[in-house]
């Protein structure tokens, strides 16, 4: 095998979000100050407590196929491998940090489950997870998920979730690297789906793929999960295994960017979406109009853009998507033609509701300013809501929700 370059071999979505969580919202700064020795130590000595730690003497089949899938990876930090008494079927790593050395643990059911083959792919998945340092970022989730509900923003949360998912789909092409069989790692994820072996299923890859164009006729979302499905999973690295971006490729391989093009409407099976019309006229009005009046201003501030992100997000699983505008004109045009339509459905209470949505936002930052008054009653007008009932609204949501506070300048000192 080739010199092996991680790097290239990550997921590419997965990537992108990395930077994001770790530059734009600055979590890598808090890496080195959520490492716990301590508590890395007492997870070790809970270990060797409640577990069998492999060996050469104890395990020795078991020792060897972890070790040759270190070898082939040539991953020379220290691991160290543990059996665990469980009836779930489940494998985890945890990063030692510089601090212990690393840790593997498979549960006996798994052990049980799997051929020797299987388990070299699962311990390869793995061991990427130690490559790509994804406990890093899941310490921090971990942290911020043990807050209660409502303490985080919605968008942070959805980063979260995303890249939670994205991390194994770049693991399990560690794994691949360890276990280039298709049909061997179809078994893993079929065993892990149905919970049994040879012994009860025959197993037909084709077969089992066939699942996936049932999911995709229904369209169903599984954002909230923490891994992507295994007939997803299954699928991605059938197309990566034949891109060029797999080390062994073939010379007329699929080009990265058609992998990433595949991947991409793969990936957005994991997704949840407006349902019907009336949720996507109302995603289009909350995108449009909510951003034509944060921008009354002249710009938008973090807090109307979160605000905008959780509304959008009771709808869909990519807010973000909904919130690109080219330039001013297109975030105008938008709002004529969703305003249109509102004004036409004069028994609905929906642009009532709407725009009660509307007023939340302006007031968000405790300023209700003259630019974003002028705004409201333009939008409201353009809805053909009375200027009475306008004003009802404007005044039922301050009463509500209003918090008057000043608007800070730089003192003279500093600007000079």
């Amino acid at each position: 095998m080739k010199k092996i370059d991680f790097n290239k071999l990550r997921f590419q979505s997965e990537t992108v979000l990395v930077k994001i969580l770790e530059e734009d919202f600055a979590i890598k700064n808090y890496y080195d100050i959520f490492e716990n020795k301590d508590e890395l130590k007492q997870i070790v000595n809970q270990l060797l407590s409640d577990s069998v730690k492999l060996n050469k003497i104890i395990a020795p089949r078991l020792y060897e196929i972890c070790s040759q899938a270190k070898d082939i990876l040539e991953f020379k930090e220290d691991i160290d491998f543990y059996i665990i008494s469980s009836i779930d079927v489940n494998a985890f790593s945890i990063n030692g940090f510089g601090y212990v050395p690393h840790m593997i643990c498979l549960t006996s059911a798994l052990v049980q489950l799997l051929s020797d083959e299987e388990l070299s792919f699962v311990i390869g998945h793995e061991i990427g997870h130690l490559i790509f340092k994804h406990s890093q970022l899941y310490v921090v989730n971990s942290l911020l998920s043990n807050r209660e509900e409502g303490q985080i923003p919605a968008h942070i949360t959805n980063i979260f979730t995303r890249w939670s998912q994205y991390a194994e789909i770049s693991a399990d092409r560690i794994g691949f690297l360890v276990q280039p069989n298709l049909e061997t790692i179809g078994k893993v994820f079929f065993k892990f789906a149905s919970g049994l072996s040879e012994k009860h299923l025959n197993f037909n890859i084709q077969e089992y793929l066939n699942q996936l164009e049932k999911i995709k006729d229904l369209s169903l979302g599984d954002f909230y999960s923490s891994h992507p499905g295994h007939l997803l999973r299954l699928k991605c690295l059938e197309l990566f295994s034949s891109s060029k971006l797999y080390p062994e490729s073939k010379a007329k391989a699929m080009t990265v960017k058609k992998l990433h093009k595949e991947l991409t409407d793969i990936i957005s099976l994991i997704e949840y979406h407006p349902k019907d019309d009336d949720e996507k006229k109302a995603v289009e009005f909350i995108a449009a109009v909510g951003s034509y009046i944060a921008y009354a201003d002249g710009n938008m501030n973090a807090q109307e853009w979160e605000l905008l992100y959780e509304y959008l997000s009771r709808f869909t699983s990519q807010p973000e998507i909904y919130l690109e505008f080219n330039d001013f004109q297109e975030m105008e045009l938008r709002t004529k033609r969703i305003c249109e339509y509102y004004a036409k459905q004069n028994d609905d209470d929906d642009k009532y509701v709407l725009f009660q949505l509307l007023m939340k936002l302006v007031i968000s930052d405790g300023r209700l300013e003259e630019t974003e008054k002028v705004k409201l009653f333009e939008i409201g007008k353009r809805l053909k809501i009375s200027e009475k009932r306008i004003k009802e609204i404007i005044r039922e949501e301050s009463e509500n929700y209003l918090s008057p506070r000043k608007k800070l300048t730089l003192n003279k000192f500093f600007v000079e």
